[in-house]
């Protein structure tokens, strides 16, 4: 890839830390879930079951695996997991530069608003005058969704946006973590780390189950449900930290225990209930981290800078892809190639895929990547000052 669009679309990290697997994996979780809304939009479009044309029945059945296609946001949380422990861990652990919490949340908020600002705007506006929805009822669910409060509010996620519930997950996460971090490293000993994060994690495999067997409505949007699946990116982040020398080292062994992990994420995952499933689940996703760095195969593959510069791009695709599917379905759904349900499906995916992505491209670069840089509320302060005088 050219080396100037490399730079141009190239994710910039606080610590200057960057790890090209790491966005590899949020490739993996962005391509799934494009694939599994892109089905749902176009099959609501064209007023059918898709589930009666592509069956579920079996894993050599493509249906399986489709509807399975959101396990992405689990994958998500289980890099956000590791993302967010790794600082803490340094600090805790190994010494290193304590972390402030003004900073620490000052730097969430100055990250992941101003795209989450900007799409729900611009998404509120298009149901308003596109779509004509009522602007009274819209305004509330607008304000519910903008403190990441919908699913609390209205026990089902926000009309505007979808797929931002699981943001308002990950943003009681972050909002958690620090003070977990405090907790489990209250004492620097591996037996109380390792039995604090065992505890949180079965924990939250049992409140899963609970919460999913009983009427429960509006907790199944929250962090006890999917705590297990970030406290697997923490168990991650420490033994990464850990045995850094290990990961250096590549096998094709980890390929095919990264074959295996993918197969195992997917059957798995379903019934969601089971806390036998939900505790396998989340060791493919361990699994599937560890391959990533440790097979010659899939090391090669998520370190290719097309992979991990979309997956580097994947908040701003997570924020507009849904609303733009379902729009982009009112045109493109009328094209047919055949008779059947899955050419035409594969039709949608090719004309889809690529004009989100691109559409992407100009947010992220536009919006999102300056946001990345820490210092761009002085910047801009400075700009208007300039302006002003």
């Amino acid at each position: 890839m050219n080396w100037k669009f490399n730079t141009l679309l190239k994710r910039k990290t606080s610590g200057g830390n960057f790890i090209p697997e790491i966005d590899g994996l949020r490739f993996f979780a962005i391509f799934t879930v494009l694939i599994f809304h892109l089905n749902t939009a176009y099959s609501r479009e064209i007023g059918v079951d898709w589930l009666n044309n592509l069956p579920d029945d079996g894993f050599l059945n493509l249906g399986w695996w489709i509807v399975r296609m959101d396990l992405g946001v689990k994958v998500f949380f289980g890099i956000s997991g590791f993302i967010l422990a790794v600082p803490f861990i340094k600090h805790y652990w190994y010494g290193g530069r304590a972390i402030s919490l003004k900073q620490y949340f000052i730097r969430r908020l100055t990250r992941l608003e101003p795209p989450f600002v900007v799409t729900l705007i611009l998404f509120f506006l298009v149901h308003i005058l596109v779509l004509g929805a009522d602007y009274s009822e819209m305004l509330s669910h607008f304000w519910a969704s903008l403190f990441y409060l919908h699913t609390i509010i209205y026990e089902m996620p926000s009309i505007i946006n979808p797929v931002t519930w699981s943001l308002e997950t990950e943003v009681q996460f972050y909002s958690l973590i620090p003070f977990l971090a405090m907790l489990i490293f209250f004492k620097r000993h591996s037996a109380w780390v390792l039995i604090c994060l065992l505890l949180l994690f079965s924990a939250s495999i049992f409140a899963k189950n609970y919460i999913y067997s009983n009427s429960t409505p509006g907790w199944d949007f929250t962090i006890f449900v999917f705590l297990s699946n970030f406290l697997t990116g923490f168990f991650f982040a420490l033994a990464y930290l850990h045995y850094q020398h290990y990961f250096k080292t590549k096998s094709f062994l980890w390929d095919i225990f990264g074959l295996i992990s993918i197969f195992t994420l997917f059957y798995f995952y379903k019934p969601q209930v089971d806390m036998l499933n939900n505790l396998l689940f989340n060791i493919s996703i361990f699994l599937l981290f560890i391959a990533t760095f440790k097979g010659h195969v899939f090391n090669w593959f998520f370190s290719r800078s097309i992979i991990y510069l979309v997956g580097g791009m994947c908040y701003t695709i997570y924020l507009i892809h849904y609303p733009f599917f379902h729009l982009l379905m009112k045109f493109t759904g009328r094209f047919s190639v055949s008779n059947d349900y899955f050419p035409n499906l594969m039709v949608q995916l090719m004309i889809g895929i690529p004009i989100v992505i691109f559409v992407s491209i100009i947010f992220f670069v536009l919006i999102e990547k300056p946001c990345m840089d820490k210092d761009w509320p002085k910047k801009l302060k400075m700009i208007v000052a300039k302006m002003i005088n």
